[in-house]
């Protein structure tokens, strides 16, 4: 799946998802278990690796840490990361992909 990219950050990494779930299947964690140990949700572990969104600068830190990463597979991580303030707005973290709307009015 290519991703998207935001006028916040720029395109992620051709790949960069692949190369985060193999890297999760090769340490032998489920994405609760990588969620779990970095301190996030599986949601979250899941967009990055469908590359809907990139990982926060912090967030590539605890990855990299978790799943024991190569020096090239942490530098892709890191080139891929943006700072933590860059994900978030009033109303919480940004998406690359817009929420669909639920009409609720009635016809």
């Amino acid at each position: 799946m290519a991703s998207t990219t935001s006028p916040r950050w720029p395109a992620l990494p051709a790949g960069f998802g692949v190369l985060l779930r193999n890297a999760r299947i090769d340490a032998g964690l489920s994405r609760d278990a990588l969620a779990a140990v970095t301190q996030s949700s599986k949601g979250l572990v899941q967009a990055l690796e469908d590359a809907m969104r990139p990982p926060s600068a912090t967030m590539a830190v605890r990855i990299s840490e978790a799943l024991q990463l190569d020096a090239w597979e942490a530098a892709v991580l890191q080139s891929a990361a943006v700072d933590d303030a860059a994900l978030h707005s009033r109303r919480g973290v940004r998406h690359t992909r817009p929420r669909r709307r639920v009409n609720t009015s009635a016809q």
